[in-house]
């Protein structure tokens, strides 16, 4: 109870500060962070990857320490500031939009996924500014938890579908003609739950009943601006083909990915992908 009352104070007074004020207080707390274990998880998750021996582990992870504070700030400034739509419209940009306005055209709905990339959460929240933004999510098992990230994404008007028994839901979202976001890199890659588990096919079952047009999303940065770059929509919807996508977009940025720290943490017998 004590964590989340001073949560909710730091969130408030980082909701107020000056862009450049807050920049600083993160990397104050980034440099506290790379003093845990945070860092040396972070680390162990990284070199379970064969590929990312191309890479000096210790200063991606340092980058990827410095992202995951940046974008705690920003999810506390969602959540604690009262308008908080206006400075998420001024630093996200579009790539390639085109491909989601034409694919509603076809009202039949459109299915948007992505991994955990980036500021994932601005991106979606920018989204849903614009059009109807409904996001499958699974329920945190603290309901305190549950309730912060229920709260801001009220806040930016993003609609919730929790993922059990979702399968309707979705459904008769898409039949209205709105877009159903799934954030997938937990569904589809197999060191999560095995390559076997059910929630690798839940993508692609889906298509198959709803026939909505599935297109792909990165949420990238340029420095200044958080970047949303849409992929033509897919021809093919399989297991194999939405790994391969999530798994390229953590090749080429792969501190910008916000799962190093729970793989060098829970899963030390990662399957080599």
């Amino acid at each position: 109870m004590l964590a989340f009352l001073l949560l909710s104070l730091y969130g408030r007074v980082i909701a107020f500060l000056p862009p450049w004020c807050s920049s600083l207080l993160c990397m104050l707390v980034a440099r506290v962070a790379l003093l845990t274990s945070l860092r040396s998880r972070v680390e162990r998750g990284i070199r379970q990857f064969p590929w990312t021996k191309d890479y000096d582990v210790e200063d991606l992870a340092r980058k990827h320490i410095r992202f995951l504070v940046d974008v705690f700030h920003k999810i506390l400034y969602i959540r604690y500031h009262p308008w908080p739509r206006h400075r998420v419209a001024d630093e996200v940009r579009y790539e390639n939009d085109g491909y989601l306005k034409e694919a509603l055209m076809t009202k039949r709905g459109v299915i948007l996924f992505s991994l955990h990339l980036g500021n994932f959460f601005w991106s979606i929240a920018d989204l849903a500014a614009v059009y109807p933004i409904n996001l499958v999510v699974r329920g945190e098992k603290n309901p305190r938890w549950e309730a912060f990230g229920a709260k801001a994404r009220e806040r930016c008007q993003i609609k919730t579908i929790y993922s059990e028994r979702a399968a309707l839901k979705i459904m008769k979202k898409l039949k209205e003609g709105e877009i159903v976001v799934f954030v997938i890199d937990q569904y589809i890659f197999p060191f999560f739950y095995g390559s076997d588990h059910p929630l690798r096919q839940i993508l692609p079952r889906l298509v198959q009943i709803s026939s909505a047009p599935v297109i792909p999303f990165y949420t990238l940065d340029d420095g200044n601006h958080t970047i949303v770059r849409f992929l033509p929509p897919l021809k093919e919807v399989s297991t194999a083909v939405l790994e391969d996508i999530v798994m390229q977009g953590v090749k080429e940025r792969p501190h910008l990915w916000f799962w190093w720290r729970r793989l060098g943490k829970v899963n030390k017998s990662l399957q080599q992908a």
